[in-house]
């Protein structure tokens, strides 16, 4: 049977390792939930892609076959 103080070990333990779940909890909240707006040139981009595509002017080209040139 474990002791008091192998108990108050124990429970330190949990707690700290509580604080750094959080902590990381939060950073990834933050990371993956904030946005920043796009840039005037990657908003230009983008639609120039959806306007090529829906027009069929771009061609999509696996990776593997670039790696190979």
């Amino acid at each position: 049977m474990a002791t008091e103080a192998e108990f108050k070990e124990l429970k330190d333990t949990v707690a700290s390792l509580v604080k750094k779940v959080d902590s990381m909890s939060e950073l990834l909240t933050k990371r993956l939930i904030e946005t920043v707006e796009p840039l005037p040139d990657e908003i230009e981009a983008t639609q120039q892609y959806q306007e090529d595509k829906k027009n069929k002017t771009i061609e999509f080209i696996p990776l593997e076959k670039l790696q190979r040139q």
